[in-house]
């Protein structure tokens, strides 16, 4: 063996000193192994390997550049994550794992290599164990890493302590189908228990039926969980309580200050038990049911009130008085410190309260109708945003290559999709990925939602003067990272993003499309220049909301060809034979069928062949066929991923997708 790993005499430096997991050798080993490296030269454009190839070697590039890629047949994407030029080394994980290559790596221009095959690699462990230890710790390091950002931890649930009230929540039928267990819930985080941390249906069905600020995942031996589960959870299959039947405790932070006579008698019937106890009782509903807003409005005989729970609207049991309508829109006024007096013109506040020591905040909008003034209101949970991208996006691939594009250090990222559609919640996750002390983040948003620290945040104020434009113009003179611009309303503000974009700061904004490609005519028809508009936007993501299937009732459900031609009048494509699922309707999801919602995403990646045809101010029919090459995934076809993987239904695509030729 030291024959076959002769030291290479009269070079003073090795090539190895670049990559951390062999810097810390030896000179001497460090030279003996690198006169095995075999080079190997690749030619512009060449795959180097395939996704899905077996793992035979790790690469050192020399010279060049090569880039790395991931795709994803079903959903027609073909993204780069990365580009590694001289001394950066690939295929290393796979080689040590023996597992097949994640992602697909082709040479940008003519590039130098350096090959370790698997054989040198053994040989070299056996003679110097030293080098295993050391790629083990650096990996190690990684995987360390990557778990801490993800929430994960390794241990054992023996000597765990069995809290019935904690594994109560979950069906135990849901626990022995995805082998997932919830032991312990604190302060609004629930640690989930499993022997496969890579099930992302499971943890998102857990996530939607315990609805916890945080998750945290404590990945166990396989025989540990079979073990607990069956010591303490072997009888009947656990019933969910319901949330309503928790005794809630409501506590009100914010009440204005009353002056005039006639404030002081309207607050007088605002403050009557009975109307608190009433107004108290109609916001805990919602927040118990998950209601995104909570309508409360007037007609001829009574008082309708109604929760949007899941995207559609739900009418409260039971009715109220004609009456109590006037005193109850008082104490929802006064509580958000709005004008009492005022009934004729529309009025915005805000409402701050904890129920059960958990903080809530209400975005309170008023209108005046023909039978009185409607009162809406917005549920602002922080445990909404608490989630990761990674989390929001059930593709996993689509998920990454989502990240990279918040990951940029410049250019711009849009969001866009209807009113509703979780635009707002996809930026703040990205947002507080990005949350480092070395970045310096700036947002104006009208009005700010939710609370980031250590992000400076704006709030516009048009009445005083203060739009979108002059907040971006004052960012810009404070040279942030990161300017996170809420809506792009108007010609100014699109085209102050643009320029943002293009002098090194990461810009991210929402606007209000229907579909990731006519975002590009839409920014051209408010005056972005298209040589503009090709250097600044690095992608597009458009989004939808659709219901989720309950998990808890999840089942197999017959496919009728009325079925199938339907989904594919709108573009998804299934084979008769594709298995669908339907909720069966539990006690759990109120017998509806669907608990939650899951998104269904458009992405477009801007790459240097659209970005050519944007300059050349092209057509959008020329955009989507240069797409088409694997940078832009559809909401079809996201869409028929959803459905495969049992996430919703058909009648729920149904509903958003527009008809192809439409």
């Amino acid at each position: 063996m030291s024959e076959e790993m002769a030291v290479v005499q009269g070079e003073s430096a090795s090539v190895l000193d670049q990559v951390d997991m062999f810097r810390p050798l030896p000179a001497q080993l460090k030279a003996q192994l690198e006169a095995r490296l075999v080079e190997k030269i690749v030619g512009a454009g060449q795959v180097i390997f395939n996704e899905g190839d077996p793992a035979d070697a790790m690469y050192l590039v020399v010279a060049g550049e090569v880039t790395v890629s991931i795709a994803d047949k079903a959903l027609g994407l073909s993204c780069e994550l990365a580009r590694l030029g001289p001394g950066m080394p690939f295929g290393e994980m796979a080689l040590l794992t023996g597992g097949v290559r994640s992602a697909t790596v082709r040479a940008v221009d003519d590039t130098t290599l350096r090959v370790l095959n698997r054989e040198i690699l053994y040989k070299l462990v056996q003679v110097a164990p030293q080098v295993a230890l050391q790629m083990a710790g650096v990996l190690a390091r990684r995987l360390e890493d990557q778990n801490r950002d993800r929430s994960i931890e390794f241990g054992t649930l023996k000597g765990k302590p069995f809290d019935p009230n904690v594994a109560d929540l979950v069906p135990l039928n849901l626990v022995k189908r995805h082998r997932i267990l919830p032991i312990s819930r604190a302060s609004g985080i629930v640690t989930l228990a499993t022997p496969d941390p890579s099930n992302r249906i499971g943890l998102d069905d857990m996530r939607n039926l315990l609805r916890p600020d945080k998750v945290k995942v404590l990945v166990v031996p396989e025989a540990d969980f079979a073990a607990y589960v069956q010591a303490h959870l072997s009888g009947p299959a656990p019933v969910a309580r319901p949330a309503a039947v928790v005794a809630k405790q409501v506590n009100y932070l914010t009440v204005s200050a009353i002056e005039t006579p006639e404030e002081k008698a309207l607050q007088a019937a605002a403050n009557n038990q009975d109307i608190a106890a009433l107004a108290s009782a109609i916001l805990v509903e919602g927040i118990d049911r998950g209601a995104s807003d909570v309508h409360i409005e007037p007609d001829r005989k009574g008082v309708l009130v109604r929760y949007r729970i899941d995207g559609l609207m739900v009418p409260r049991d039971g009715s109220v008085a004609r009456s109590l309508h006037a005193p109850l829109v008082s104490r929802l006024k006064v509580l958000a410190g709005l004008n009492i007096t005022e009934r004729r013109l529309p009025q915005d506040g805000r409402i701050s309260l904890e129920i059960n020591a958990k903080p809530y905040d209400l975005r309170v909008a008023t209108v005046c109708t023909r039978y009185g003034e409607k009162v809406t209101l917005r549920i602002l949970d922080s445990a909404s945003i608490q989630q990761q991208l990674t989390e929001l996006i059930a593709a996993d691939k689509v998920a990454q290559v989502v990240r990279k594009l918040f990951h940029q250090p410049n250019g711009l990222v849009l969001v866009t999709g209807p009113t509703g559609s979780g635009k707002t919640t996809t930026l703040y996750a990205a947002l507080r990925e990005r949350l480092v002390q070395s970045l310096s983040i700036c947002t104006v948003e009208d009005p700010v939602e939710y609370e980031l620290p250590g992000v400076t945040q704006v709030q516009i104020n048009e009445q005083a003067g203060l739009g979108f434009p002059e907040v971006v113009r004052a960012f810009m003179r404070q040279n942030p990272d990161i300017i996170f611009v809420g809506e792009m309303r108007d010609t100014v503000t699109a085209k102050m993003a643009c320029n943002a974009a293009l002098t090194g700061h990461l810009v991210l904004s929402s606007l209000h499309t229907n579909d990731a490609l006519s975002t590009l005519a839409r920014l051209k028809g408010m005056g972005v220049e298209p040589y503009v508009l090709a250097s600044s936007v690095l992608g597009i993501v458009n989004q939808r909301l659709v219901r989720r299937i309950c998990p808890s009732c999840r089942a197999e459900a017959p496919t009728s060809e009325a079925t199938i031609r339907s989904l594919h009048n709108v573009g998804v494509h299934l084979d008769p034979s594709t298995q669908l699922f339907r909720g069966k309707k539990c006690k759990l999801c109120n017998g509806e069928g669907f608990k939650g919602r899951v998104g269904v995403y458009e992405l477009l990646v801007i790459t240097q062949k659209i970005k050519d045809i944007i300059a050349a101010d092209g057509e959008i029919a020329e955009i989507r066929k240069a797409a088409m090459d694997g940078s832009y995934v559809s909401l079809a076809r996201f869409s028929t991923y959803l459905l495969t993987q049992g996430l919703t239904e058909p009648s729920e695509l149904l509903r958003i997708l527009p008809r192809e030729g439409a």
